[in-house]
């Protein structure tokens, strides 16, 4: 978040963000804006916030990421795992888009699903 100093935990992944392409699933978008609106942030940092994001590549929704979503649930429940929704769209982007996941969500560590690749400090 733009408002945010820089933490130990920012500094755990700093190191495989630096010098790369950094994406944002659509999904992980609109939760970030439901956090602020939920908020009720100001103009200013809602400006802030947009300027923000606008930084990143934002990889929208598709045909064929909504069969990868069903593929990754269905893995992910026969794991043992069950994933909430919007968990689920933002682990199916990475795999979609053959990316690794960097998050420091614990339901998304060690998700019993092919094609997942997952970093995290949590």
């Amino acid at each position: 978040m733009p408002h945010r100093p820089r933490g130990a935990v920012r500094a755990l992944y700093e190191p495989y963000l630096i010098d790369n392409t950094l994406a944002l699933s659509f999904q992980s978008v609109a939760e970030i804006w439901k956090l602020a609106v939920g908020r009720r942030w100001g103009q200013r940092r809602c400006d802030e916030l947009d300027a923000f994001l606008r930084r990143f590549l934002i990889i929208p929704y598709d045909y064929e990421l909504a069969r990868v979503w069903a593929r990754l649930c269905v893995e992910a429940e026969r794991g043992g795992r069950r994933l909430e929704t919007g968990d689920a769209w933002i682990a199916a982007t990475a795999v979609h888009r053959r990316l690794t996941l960097f998050t420091h969500d614990r339901d998304l560590k060690g998700l019993p699903v092919s094609g997942l690749t997952v970093v995290s400090f949590a």
